[in-house]
């Protein structure tokens, strides 16, 4: 899916990625999976957003969630379903908020603080909102208007410490009304691997000024939905993704038998 008009963007150029992409389903149509901090790119207008080259983004969880983009295509692609992931880092703008809102394009994050998002015009924050946030969002009506969807996935990962507290969780599930479906699932995962840990909101909880698809999109369809956590310690490796990537697609599977 393409991001821009070329002549109408003020942020984005030619060879910038566009903004969200798609994936079609080739077996489970009634499956989609999400992945809302999927992307690192940053606009090249933007340059690195103020942070020194020495700064390592793709290891720092306030710019993508670290193994969420392969963990989601392996799911995709083991089940046959449909994929949509957002290419830019929530740096830029986090499309999993809501859009203009103190928490959509932050001038610090983890008490790290991002140089380039300190001080915006309202025109360069609506710039962000019209190229990036809105055709990623659009293909979220889109593909959420199709009759046929019977389950939502949406896949994100989390830092194993936070403010030196350790998380012991090593996946969870994320919901406000989606409760039901969350422990359906969960209950199916420990009932083949009693070992994992799973915790039920944490280590966030699904809210409006945290979240975004779960409530515009996920909610309203009324369709079974789950938001999932995978600590991303577990994601570091091809064999560990994999492993996952299993587990979850093989839960799906479940919840739909």
């Amino acid at each position: 899916m393409s991001s821009r008009s070329e002549h109408q963007s003020t942020l984005l150029q030619a060879d910038d990625p566009p903004a969200a992409e798609y994936l079609a389903p080739t077996q489970r149509p009634e499956i989609l999976i999400i992945c809302e901090h999927a992307g690192l790119a940053i606009p090249k207008r933007l340059g690195r957003l103020g942070f020194s080259a020495d700064f390592d983004l793709s290891q720092q969880h306030i710019a993508w969630d670290i193994g969420g983009a392969s963990l989601s295509r392996k799911i995709a692609d083991q089940l046959g379903a449909g994929l949509i992931w957002q290419n830019y880092s929530r740096l830029v703008i986090d499309c999993n908020r809501r859009p203009l809102s103190p928490q959509s394009i932050r001038e610090e994050s983890d008490h790290i603080p991002i140089p380039g998002n300190i001080g915006l015009s309202a025109a360069e924050k609506q710039a962000r909102v019209d190229e990036i946030f809105q055709p990623y969002d659009q293909l979220c009506h889109r593909e959420m208007a199709r009759p046929d969807l019977r389950l939502v996935v949406c896949i994100h990962s989390f830092t194993p410490e936070m403010d030196g507290f350790l998380r012991p969780w090593h996946m969870s599930f994320l919901y406000r009304n989606g409760a039901a479906y969350a422990r359906q699932m969960a209950a199916i995962i420990a009932a083949e691997e009693p070992q994992i840990n799973i915790g039920f909101n944490e280590p966030y909880q699904v809210d409006d000024q945290t979240d975004w698809f779960v409530i515009q999109h996920a909610e309203p369809k009324g369709v079974p939905q789950v938001l999932i956590e995978v600590r991303n310690d577990q994601l570091r490796t091809e064999a560990n993704s994999d492993a996952w990537a299993k587990r979850l697609s093989d839960a799906c599977l479940s919840m739909l038998s």
